[in-house]
């Protein structure tokens, strides 16, 4: 047999193999898409229809959620990646309005949607970080909801990463303060990781710069208070340089002063002591111990309102 020949057979050989491979990996993700999941019982969310409850949820969704990253400035929907022979990835309109999907969702269905991404249809949603929003608190998840349903970070399945045994927290930490800080400092795992310190973004495309630690380790350790503040609100650090994207600081300034100073303080706490961490390929299950301080809990920081 010639080289020539023998060579060609390697090549269809592994042809074949790939092929094979990537089959498997299109039934199995087919397969966990299709199944219909069931989740233990769990207290009632009650969505409070007022104003100010309003006004709340659209604080949460246009900055410290960040709704409008994916779904767009109007939460109507829009094309996340769209790369021929790789992906489309289109983040749906989650309005009431026309073409929007909440109409299939009353409350008790869009908190299993948020917190533990299950659709309307029982069956998991695709890459919504409910892992993030899994522990936000009641008080926080109702105005959410209710906004969406008045408005007109690479996780295939957070479902499959989530405790959805462990209550929320009843309430949101207020003020100023390293706990509520550590609260709202979910947010950030998507791309900074469960410790904050940073690396590649997982799951990003390849132009997407490293997510820089944000810990007392990195650059905002060194950063005031009001220099924290100051590059949020501008989106220029101390020194002149541009945020550059994926950054959502647009979204995030629109925090207000005392969420943006206990995230500040939490995140200057983090990387003087050992923390949990989050290989790059993992995806543990979130728990949080309520009521711990933050070097007691386990997985990444507690979910923010």
């Amino acid at each position: 047999m010639s080289i020539r020949r023998r060579v060609g057979r390697v090549i269809l050989a592994a042809l074949a193999l790939g092929a094979l491979a990537l089959a498997l990996v299109y039934l199995e993700t087919w397969r966990r898409m299709a199944r219909r999941v069931t989740l233990p019982p769990r207290d009632p969310v009650t969505v409070v229809h007022t104003d100010s409850a309003i006004a709340r949820g659209t604080h949460l969704a246009t900055s410290s959620l960040g709704c409008t990253g994916c779904h767009g400035a109007d939460v109507g929907g829009r094309v996340i990646v769209d790369e021929p022979m790789v992906m489309r990835l289109v983040a749906p309109n989650i309005t009431s309005g026309p073409g929007g999907v909440l109409a299939a969702y009353d409350d008790a269905a869009l908190e299993r949607a948020i917190r533990h991404g299950v659709g309307a249809d029982r069956r998991p949603l695709v890459i919504m970080p409910s892992h993030e929003f899994a522990f936000m608190g009641h008080i926080a998840l109702g105005p959410v909801a209710r906004v969406l349903g008045l408005a007109g970070k690479l996780t295939l399945f957070p479902y499959d990463h989530i405790d959805h045994t462990v209550r929320p927290v009843a309430t949101a930490p207020l003020g100023v303060s390293v706990e509520r800080g550590r609260y709202l400092a979910v947010g950030c795992i998507g791309c900074h990781r469960g410790d904050l310190r940073g690396g590649p973004i997982v799951g990003g495309p390849p132009d997407w710069p490293p997510a820089p630690d944000i810990t007392a380790s990195g650059t905002p350790g060194t950063w005031s208070e009001d220099d924290f503040v100051r590059t949020i609100r501008t989106g220029r650090r101390p020194d002149g340089t541009v945020l550059r994207a994926p950054m959502p600081w647009p979204d995030m300034a629109r925090m207000h002063d005392e969420e943006l100073r206990s995230l500040h303080r939490y995140l200057v706490t983090l990387g003087v002591r050992a923390v949990p961490t989050r290989a790059a390929t993992a995806e543990p299950r979130w728990r949080v111990e309520r009521g711990a301080a933050p070097s007691t809990v386990s997985g990444p920081p507690m979910p923010g309102s």
